[in-house]
């Protein structure tokens, strides 16, 4: 079966500075392509996502992973600051040269809800959109909402929203926070212009999550997305430490065995294709 895993990454603390990795003895060792393909026998491409280095570096992480010994890397999502509005336009022509990018993250996670609102990002998220970029969307469920105005306001965007927008596993799907997590992955599903990844569910599960509990969130997203705008992601390494932690393999296991066959094929390879153009951008494009 073809598959591409859609969102997995890799550092070098030796080569780039992650700060957010100083308090993480068990991620912060060297995370290479190599320490990859252990635990991910079944995936035949790879999509890299920015790992959050220090922002004046994320146009060197770009080169760095393009450069990379990595046959089956298809495609790049590079860093870019979008909330430097028109200013951000000479970061996206650099990406550009960058054989492989595909696309953009800024994260959001970790921002006020009046950046999602602010005319700076809706300049650099217009530059993204001219320049057939897709926009990679790293949110926490409470800011769902923000982003379903966000989306909105950019119907020409091709938005990404990575790990199902980070759902309440702790609280349930049937907790007030698991209604409302629903009730706005619904309001993305509306707009043509936003796509999920399955993925990243693991790195949010309690210890003791078992991977049956992770069947009423998948059904969520299908039912809401269905599987022609919904890829597979690992979120490797993230997701692969701790006690529900779940290699590439595993997540597959879970997430995608369970499906007929024509949805596997959508969630597994068709949708990254087509939203990240990857046949333009391969290395070793799937037969």
């Amino acid at each position: 079966m073809t598959l591409i895993d859609a969102h997995v990454h890799v550092w070098d603390r030796a080569v780039l500075r992650y700060p957010w990795l100083d308090d993480e003895p068990e991620l912060g060792v060297p995370r290479l392509p190599v320490d990859l393909a252990a635990g991910a026998t079944r995936a035949t491409g790879f999509v890299f996502v920015q790992a959050d280095c220090v922002p004046e570096q994320g146009l060197a992480e770009a080169r760095w992973v393009a450069g990379l010994d990595w046959p089956a890397l298809r495609g790049i999502v590079a860093f870019a600051a979008l909330e430097r509005g028109a200013d951000v336009a000479g970061d996206l022509d650099a990406l550009a040269d960058v054989p492989g990018v595909v696309g953009v993250r800024r994260l959001l996670q970790g921002e006020p809800v009046a950046a999602f609102d602010s005319a700076e990002w809706d300049a650099g998220l217009r530059l993204v959109s001219q320049r057939d970029l897709v926009f990679d969307a790293c949110v926490r469920n409470p800011q769902l909402d923000a982003l379903v105005r966000l989306a909105r306001r950019h119907p020409d965007l091709s938005i990404v929203l990575d790990h199902a927008g980070k759902p309440p596993l702790a609280d349930g799907a049937q907790s007030d926070a698991g209604r409302r997590w629903r009730a706005n992955l619904d309001a993305l599903a509306v707009l043509p212009n936003v796509s999920v990844k399955l993925s990243g569910l693991p790195a949010e599960a309690p210890q003791a999550f078992e991977a049956h509990e992770y069947s009423p969130w998948i059904d969520a997203v299908l039912t809401a997305f269905g599987p022609s705008r919904t890829m597979f992601g690992s979120d490797w390494p993230v997701s692969a430490v701790g006690a529900a932690g779940l290699t590439s393999d595993e997540w597959a296991a879970v997430a995608l065995d369970p499906l007929s066959p024509g949805e596997r094929d959508d969630i597994a390879f068709r949708t990254a294709q087509r939203v990240y153009r990857l046949s333009d951008a391969a290395r070793n494009p799937t037969p």
